[in-house]
C-alpha cells in the first residue's frame, strides 16, 4: 500500500511559532553535561570581550548548530 500526498504550500501563520525552538534540548544538555561550568573556569578574556564568557560561547555554538559556518552568519533574519 502506498500513501501519496501532495503538499501545495506551506504557511507559518502562528504567531507562536518559533523558528529555533530546536535549540533549547541542545542548550539544555551542554548545559547537564557541563559545559557552562567548564567555560566559567578555563576561558578568561581581558577587556569588555571577557564579559559573559559563558553566554557568548554557547550563543556561538547554538549559532553553528543552527547552521551558521562563520561569526558573520551569527545573526538571525526573520521575514
Amino acid at each position: 500500500m502506498r500513501v501519496r500526498h501532495e503538499i501545495q504550500s506551506t504557511v507559518f501563520d502562528d504567531p507562536n511559532i518559533v523558528s529555533c525552538a530546536g535549540l533549547v534540548p541542545v542548550v539544555a544538555l551542554a548545559e547537564r553535561a557541563g559545559l557552562h561550568k567548564l567555560i566559567g573556569e578555563h576561558l578568561h578574556l581581558p577587556g569588555v570581550a571577557g564579559s559573559n564568557p559563558v553566554t557568548k560561547v554557547v550563543a556561538l555554538i547554538a549559532g553553528m548548530v543552527a547552521g551558521a559556518d562563520n561569526i558573520n552568519k551569527m545573526d538571525l533574519r526573520v521575514s
